[in-house]
């Protein structure tokens, strides 16, 4: 995200696509997973919270100052209707549909990522508006998110 200008500059019919997901479920993952990579960012959350709004803002105003060739996909959107989602995605960068695609879990090889285990599974609903179980902790962080939640069109659900 930091980086989308240059991005941009260099690559400038590059698609670019990123998965977004409603700003509480990210910041409780971030948080709860020990995520504190990329100068502590996460330590607290506070902090994660202060970091995810500012590249928030960021990703805005690249969005507003430059033709980005950018389609976000929304986390909910696909663990909803996977294969909706995947063809919608495939048209914008110029890809063909292939059925394996909605078997990534089939995929044999290792994820070297915080979600590893995840990966190996079909598409689950547990981590959709996660948030909502933690919500009374979450509260001092949501007037930082506020912006963030409502630029994407999203709301607080109880």
């Amino acid at each position: 995200e930091t980086h989308l200008g240059l991005i941009h500059i260099l690559f400038p019919q590059s698609p670019i696509v990123p998965l977004v997901r409603h700003p509480l479920d990210v910041v409780l993952s971030v948080f709860s997973n020990g995520l504190t990579h990329g100068f502590y960012c996460a330590y607290a959350l506070e902090s994660a919270a202060t970091h995810y709004a500012l590249i928030a803002e960021l990703i805005a105003h690249y969005r507003e100052a430059l033709p980005l060739h950018y389609h976000a996909v929304r986390y909910e959107a696909l663990i909803a209707d996977q294969e909706t989602e995947v063809r919608k995605l495939l048209a914008f960068i110029g890809e063909d549909f292939d059925p394996s695609i909605l078997a990534f879990h089939d995929n044999a090889r290792f994820a070297r990522t915080a979600s590893y285990a995840q990966v190996t599974e079909p598409i689950y609903t547990r981590s959709v508006h996660r948030y909502r179980n933690y919500l009374k902790h979450l509260e001092p962080v949501i007037p930082i998110l506020m912006p963030a939640i409502e630029r994407l069109g999203y709301g607080i659900e109880k």
